[in-house]
């Protein structure tokens, strides 16, 4: 996608996000195919797995099965609201595509760059990290586990898959779901990550143009008298006061249709990844320190504790940038300016007072204060079941 390149070009592969140039073709048709039977295999393997966990007896196995099957039940209602929501998701990210949000000087081309470039350092950096977590689960498991006929993870299944045939179908299954779905946990992680860059982005344009506001309109009132326009100083101080209302609005639409559309899967996220936390370190501790299963858990703790820290640090991020715009008001000439200009201008420092917060479920703040609380229930959820 043009607005998020890096961020939805894994989710693009994973069927997760048709092409829009594919949307009326035979490309398109064969994409939803695609995508179709990757959403069945993820489905399928999930109900693998939650059936399994009745006929579990072995706590030890609960445990390592309960874990296993949170992460692909979030890495499947993710894949389905991509699905489903498609075309909410396109015309909320086109909002920053409007006119009075794009560049207009080199400064703001500079913010604009700066934060694309850590859109793709993001992309590449935990990419990079879920690729080798998934190499090393899978390869693990094609080493050991072939040769002893065992499963990546304890299923329920319609077949017998204690014999040939149906064990290399059942394995094949959840190779391909191994490493299918952390692709789709990671893109649409890197999605959401991408929104709340975008928003920063445009915090941070809008809160240049402020600072900057005498100047822009010294320029526009050289652009009337060159154009033979008449227009009087109260005119052009309207004039450029509504541009910026109508930018921060929009940025306002975003935040909200963007955290109305994320809210509850990433709630589910943060929600699971608590439990998934505290399960994964108990399960660990009664593994063979660096043995293939030792390593291949603590590279899944890392991905997943990176993930919910990337949440959280972004959402933090908005929040900071979303607090400057009525300093960055405060910071202008605003003494030259006319009173009734001044007076716009107090209505909008009123409401940008307010900060833009985006939630988990709308319940829980995305902040480094919500990581550290997360980090602390896992922690007292641990303790408890390591008493038991």
């Amino acid at each position: 996608m043009k607005t998020l390149p890096y961020s939805f070009i894994v989710l693009e592969y994973v069927g997760g996000w048709k092409p829009l140039e594919w949307s009326t073709n035979i490309k398109g048709k064969l994409y939803d195919i695609y995508a179709l039977i990757i959403s069945l295999t993820m489905v399928t393997f999930c109900m693998s797995c939650v059936i399994q966990l009745f006929h579990t007896e072995k706590f030890e196995d609960m445990v390592k099965n309960m874990s296993m099957s949170l992460s692909f039940i979030v890495s499947c209602s993710k894949l389905i609201l991509f699905n489903v929501k498609h075309d909410e998701i396109k015309s909320v990210l086109q909002l920053f595509d409007l006119s009075i949000c794009r560049i207009r000087c080199a400064e703001e081309a500079h913010i604009q760059l700066t934060y694309a470039k850590i859109e793709k350092n993001l992309v590449r950096k935990f990419g990079g990290m879920v690729c080798v977590a998934v190499f090393a689960i899978n390869s693990g498991s094609i080493l050991n586990d072939i040769p002893s006929r065992t499963l990546l993870i304890n299923g329920w299944f319609p077949y017998r898959h204690t014999n040939s045939t149906g064990f290399w179908i059942a394995y094949f299954h959840q190779l391909i779901v191994f490493s299918v779905a952390p692709m789709i946990l990671f893109s649409f992680d890197c999605a959401v990550f991408g929104v709340f860059l975008r928003n920063c982005c445009q915090l941070k344009i809008l809160k240049n143009r402020l600072e900057n506001f005498v100047e822009i309109i010294n320029e526009e009132k050289l652009n009337m008298k060159t154009k033979g326009l008449g227009c009087t100083t109260r005119e052009i101080e309207r004039n450029i006061i509504e541009q910026c209302i109508r930018h921060h609005w929009i940025i306002l639409q975003f935040y909200r249709q963007s955290n109305d559309l994320f809210a509850l899967v990433i709630f589910m996220q943060y929600s699971s990844s608590s439990l998934v936390l505290c399960l994964s370190v108990q399960s660990s501790t009664k593994l063979v320190f660096m043995s293939p299963e030792f390593i291949s858990m603590i590279l899944y703790l890392g991905c997943m504790l990176s993930e919910i820290f990337l949440f959280c640090w972004y959402g933090n991020e908005v929040t900071q940038e979303s607090l400057g715009i009525h300093l960055a008001i405060y910071k202008m000439d605003w003494q030259i300016l006319t009173t009734r200009s001044q007076k716009d201008l107090l209505i909008m420092k009123t409401r940008a007072i307010l900060p833009i917060r985006f939630t988990s479920g709308h319940l829980i703040e995305l902040s480094l204060d919500s990581f550290t609380k997360l980090i602390k229930f896992s922690y007292s959820a641990y303790n408890l079941l390591h008493q038991k």
